[in-house]
């Protein structure tokens, strides 16, 4: 008996660890998305001024922009998986039975896991064949933009599969609307 009550409270232990790290991460995720909003606001709203009043346009600006705007798009996406917040469009799944609804939200989210462990496999072999290929402007290794974008596929991938764990075990509830539980009644 203690030795199974060790267990339990060790697998406690573990969920809490890794609890902890996922709300790291997601602060991380969070604070990077942050910083680059700002980086485009600031390097945009600069490349106007610099434009404007003295006919001198940063020549990377645009590309700057460009790039953070699409980090912020897959980083957000991350965010977005994990309070399952996406798009749905649920007509009709909102006139069927909860339970009907619940499975195939679940499959939704099994599909949209698959989809973006594929994407991100080949997202990171297209980052790969393209470490040796430059921005024009920046002159950066074309790989950042698609590492990047393979770590917002691998996240929303990630949180993904969280989710279906998550609604499997009831430890996450989605709150439908009270029209649409009428309905499935």
């Amino acid at each position: 008996m203690s030795v199974r009550l060790s267990n339990l409270e060790r697998g406690r232990g573990t969920m809490k660890s890794l609890e902890k790290i996922h709300d790291a991460l997601i602060k991380i995720v969070t604070i990077s998305i942050i910083i680059l909003f700002l980086l485009m606001f600031g390097i945009t709203n600069l490349n106007v001024i610099m434009r404007y009043f003295f006919n001198k346009p940063i020549t990377f600006a645009v590309e700057m922009g460009r790039y953070c705007f699409v980090s912020i798009i897959f980083l957000g996406a991350i965010i977005t998986t994990k309070e399952d917040r996406h798009i749905q469009v649920d007509f009709i799944t909102g006139m069927l039975p909860l339970k009907v609804r619940f499975i195939i939200e679940q499959v939704g989210r099994v599909c949209m896991t698959a989809f973006f462990a594929m994407l991100s496999f080949h997202t990171f072999r297209m980052a790969l064949a393209n470490v040796a290929v430059k921005s024009s402007a920046m002159q950066i290794p074309m790989a950042v933009p698609y590492f990047v974008m393979g770590i917002g596929c691998i996240g929303i991938c990630l949180e993904s599969l969280l989710n279906v764990y998550l609604y499997q075990t009831g430890k996450k509830i989605k709150k439908h609307s009270k029209e649409s539980e009428d309905l499935a009644s």
